[in-house]
């Protein structure tokens, strides 16, 4: 028996065409085309004050004529009727700056819905964060400050982590969103909003136990009988301490990086290693974690008894987290196909923090929107 074949309709890609009949100054032209401004292209009035007040396009000089970056004057050719300087404009931009394709892609799907994204290489006075910056469809860039700093980047584009908190801190100050536009292969723009959160659950850590119920604990796991993959404690009296083992064969069955973070932490038999030093702090946090192989990752963290809710997070420490943020667009796509939240666990002299990356479209699913 042949299973019927399903139908649906593909998503439409957007393909912009360059209008070269337009090309050059035309005598009749009511709109002309931009010239070379240095590493720019200016546009004078009237158009120049339209294009800036109501769309934030350019930086506006003391004349009223703005200066524009490629990736702006693609936009204003697709979408303000602007022509191109000369048919081999593009290619002789492209020569300059191979990633002027990218940027400009970005800029249309940013702005698209009325969305105004502008790049900071116009804001010399604030503070260079990332590429550019957004204010919201319903806010005044004349009168307002932005809302969100925006960086952009590759699938194939190296990942520093200790940048990305770097960056995440700093918009915070602000009082800012860090967004981050990823474009790949196919010319497809993928958005992120990135945020660092305080993950905490319910659970009692071993700070919280009484010195009878530590002592008792070390006790049994002393007790231990070691298995493949950690060990077994046969459970003869209460197990107090919830966020360790498994309880199966009236004992306790830990993992091995469970006996190995008693040893580090609890006893303290040898120095403790950067995984025990997380699993410490989200133990203190009063989380539960659970092996996240399924989930191509260290952990599944629970805020409570995994038998009463799902795990909201997906952690992983920095030093097993992708490298390109093809890999890390992959870890999120997984996270969020399965109702969780992908997290990257990253240490510094000031501890641990935890960076949060989630897709996410404006207008849609914006926080602070």
């Amino acid at each position: 028996m042949v299973r019927q074949q399903r139908k649906f309709k593909p998503r439409a890609r957007t393909s912009r065409e360059l209008d070269f009949e337009s090309v050059g100054k035309q005598e009749e032209g009511k709109i002309q085309p931009p010239s070379e401004d240095g590493a720019f292209w200016k546009i004078h009035p009237p158009l120049s004050t339209r294009l800036y007040e109501k769309s934030a396009l350019g930086r506006r000089h003391a004349d009223g004529s703005i200066s524009l970056t490629a990736s702006e004057v693609l936009f204003c050719h697709w979408h303000r009727h602007v022509p191109l300087p000369n048919v081999e404009w593009l290619e002789s931009e492209l020569m300059k700056n191979p990633r002027l394709v990218y940027e400009a892609i970005i800029m249309d799907v940013g702005r698209n819905g009325g969305e105004m994204i502008v790049p900071t290489i116009h804001r010399p006075d604030d503070e260079q964060l990332a590429w550019g910056v957004r204010w919201h469809r319903d806010r005044n860039h004349l009168k307002e400050a932005y809302q969100s700093s925006v960086a952009i980047a590759t699938t194939h584009d190296h990942l520093d982590w200790r940048n990305l908190l770097d960056w995440c801190r700093k918009a915070n100050k602000l009082g800012v969103d860090a967004e981050l536009f990823v474009i790949d292969d196919e010319l497809d723009v993928t958005m992120y909003r990135i945020d660092l959160i305080e993950p905490t659950g319910n659970l009692s850590p071993w700070e919280d136990l009484s010195t009878k119920q530590k002592q008792l604990f070390v006790s049994n796991w002393e007790s231990k009988t070691p298995t493949e993959s950690g060990s077994y404690v046969r459970q003869t009296t209460p197990w107090d301490w919830e966020q360790i083992g498994i309880e199966h064969m009236s004992g306790r069955i830990l993992r091995k990086e469970e006996d190995t973070y008693i040893q580090h932490m609890i006893v303290k038999e040898s120095e403790p290693t950067s995984d025990s030093l997380l699993m410490h702090d989200l133990l203190g946090r009063g989380l539960l974690l659970r092996p996240g192989f399924k989930y191509g990752c260290r952990w599944r963290v629970y805020d409570g008894d995994l038998n009463d809710s799902h795990a909201p997070w997906l952690i992983q420490p920095k030093d097993e987290a992708a490298v390109t943020w093809e890999g890390v667009c992959l870890s999120v796509r997984l996270a969020e196909g399965v109702h969780k939240q992908w997290v990257c666990a990253i240490s510094d002299d000031l501890g641990w923090n935890y960076l949060r990356i989630q897709r996410w479209l404006p207008g849609k699913n914006s926080s602070s929107e």
